[in-house]
């Protein structure tokens, strides 16, 4: 009885959290684990308790997620369920609410972006039809594979629903909640759509416009927003790196492309309640009155977070050069700071902390932060300064490095592989495909520790592959994060925005695909936490990664370590 009573405790707390079906799955589950215990010998118990703890840990998360999704967290929902997944690698429920809480977070960010928000001031019926038929023949362009027009208009529609769920999209149109009329609606377009036929761009157009004037009846929506909603969402479902660029998006990625923007000069982390200070680019109004890394910015021009979002007060950090902006910050220490700053063009440094590690043996060390315009001058610099203190090993250091440009990071490889294939790319367009070649003249040859973590993505990872494939180095670390595709940015004509479509996939030059896979290290060093930063403890303890490194070379044989010149 005292089982039977648990176990429909269990059913109700499930039930209430997931569908009826996935509830079904987990408490049969239960239940069969619970027969297994009385039949198997006790010295199984152990696996099936754990197994238990697994299951009841599962649910806690699935219980946690629902409540921030009703709470419009989405950001935190999506952090919890991906961590969850490291542990769950095959429950496919989660990783479908990863996917509608990153779709809410996308719309989110649109409305809280104030160029956005201009465009649909802008727009109207035939000038958004323009841009999102511009956006789909660049993806049948462009696009690594043939692209599947009805998912297409489903994954936009999809989006659309998700939308007219999301308190700001509602607020900014002034939609009220209805389910009734939202499942009306759903149905009706669902059924209208099971009857066309959907095998180009064209047709896409034609669907698009019919949804827009359906949603205009139904909710009063100018056909602008139905346009772009769906536009967006077709976009950003082709897959996880594809997304349509506002014009401040276009902008920043450019600005990112080539290493300098007009701002603060600081990196941020976007959570619930605060901005937190990732990273304080030296040299910019921020690091020029003392603001230090793990700072939080709790207030922009007077407006507080969470009272405004945390992505809408970021976007208030931008403007023009000269003008100014008011922050409130809570530094480390927990002291507040009322501060006035000026923004002004920031250079962001692509190699930083250039040093010698070890001068008796000759140990340099390099950080490559990202793989920018202006990367391979900047590695070249360093290495010759380096070279001048008596460089003989060379740490390199590309943890946590996002990528990049492609022809930067196999210009910077190019420094070190002698001869042979650096990367290889493929793609639906034969333009895509490319072969990427090492050149002799100016190789750098000394033994190599290249610092890997599971944010080392992208262009990063074709460098440490290079590195790795060429036996030119020793990888170091823990598993590369697997992005082995090539993003492509197109302006748009039509309107200041862009496009970021995934136009290829890359290669190792051993012919081993990065996507999902990753770089694996020939050391591996697990850390729990990042690197401290305190002198006065020995490197072991400060950051194991680097100390490997520098073990590692520590033990190598110097052949040369001048750079070869062809006179």
């Amino acid at each position: 009885m005292k089982i039977g009573k648990w176990i429909s405790r269990i059913f109700s707390k499930v039930h209430r959290s997931l569908s009826e079906k996935t509830a079904f799955i987990l408490l049969h589950s239960v239940v069969l684990l619970l027969l297994l215990q009385w039949a198997l010998p006790l010295a199984a118990q152990s696996t099936l308790n754990a197994n238990l703890t697994l299951a009841a840990q599962f649910q806690n998360v699935v219980s946690e997620g629902a409540e921030l999704e009703s709470k419009g967290n989405w950001r935190a929902a999506v952090n919890l369920y991906e961590k969850t997944l490291k542990s769950f690698p095959e429950a496919l429920q989660l990783r479908g609410r990863v996917r509608l809480c990153r779709a809410q977070l996308d719309v989110a960010r649109r409305y809280n972006d104030s160029t956005y928000q201009k465009s649909l001031s802008d727009l109207d019926l035939m000038s958004s039809k323009a841009i999102f038929r511009e956006v789909l023949t660049k993806i049948d362009t462009y696009f690594y594979t043939n692209p599947d027009w009805k998912d297409l208009v489903k994954n936009g529609f999809w989006q659309l629903q998700l939308a007219i769920q999301n308190e700001q999209f509602c607020s900014f149109h002034k939609v009220q909640k209805n389910s009734e009329r939202d499942a009306a609606f759903k149905q009706n377009i669902d059924h209208w759509l099971i009857r066309q036929d959907i095998r180009n761009y064209q047709d896409v157009l034609y669907v698009v416009e019919y949804v827009s004037r359906q949603a205009n009846q139904t909710y009063l929506l100018p056909h602008q927003a139905t346009i772009l909603e769906m536009m967006a969402g077709s976009v950003s479902l082709l897959d996880r790196y594809s997304s349509y660029l506002t014009t401040s998006e276009l902008d920043d990625m450019f600005s990112q492309i080539n290493g300098n923007f007009v701002g603060l000069g600081v990196e941020l982390r976007i959570l619930d309640k605060c901005l937190l200070i990732d990273r304080v680019i030296e040299g910019g109004p921020a690091g020029d009155i003392g603001i230090k890394k793990g700072d939080r910015i709790i207030e922009v021009n007077r407006q507080i977070i969470p009272q405004v979002a945390a992505a809408k007060a970021a976007d208030m950090l931008k403007g023009l050069e000269g003008t100014r902006v008011e922050i409130v910050l809570v530094a480390t220490n927990g002291s507040v700071r009322r501060l006035t700053l000026t923004r002004r063009q920031v250079t962001v440094p692509s190699v930083e902390d250039v040093k010698m590690l070890d001068k008796g043996l000759g140990i340099g060390y390099l950080r490559i932060r990202s793989f920018q315009k202006n990367t391979a001058d900047d590695v070249e610099k360093a290495l010759w300064d380096l070279h001048n203190q008596g460089m003989q090993r060379l740490v390199i250091d590309v943890r946590s490095n996002p990528g990049g440009l492609v022809d930067s990071a196999v210009s910077v490889a190019d420094h070190f592989v002698k001869n042979g294939t650096i990367v290889a790319t493929r793609g639906r367009s034969v333009d895509e495909d490319v072969d990427y070649m090492a050149h002799d003249l100016g190789t750098w040859e000394m033994p190599l520790a290249v610092l890997v973590d599971s944010k080392s993505a992208s262009a990063a990872e074709i460098f440490a592959g290079a590195i790795k494939d060429h036996q030119r180095g020793t990888i170091v670390g823990t598993k590369s994060f697997g992005k082995g595709s090539v993003q492509g940015i197109f302006p748009l004509a039509t309107y200041d925005s862009g496009l970021r479509l995934t136009t290829a996939r890359f290669y190792s030059p051993d012919g081993h695909m990065i996507s999902q896979r990753g770089v694996r290290p020939d050391i591996e060093v697990n850390t729990v936490a990042k690197p401290l930063i305190d002198g006065s403890l020995p490197l072991e303890q400060v950051d194991p990664t680097l100390a490997a490194g520098v073990t590692l070379l520590r033990d190598r044989k110097i052949v040369t370590a001048k750079r070869f010149l062809d006179n």
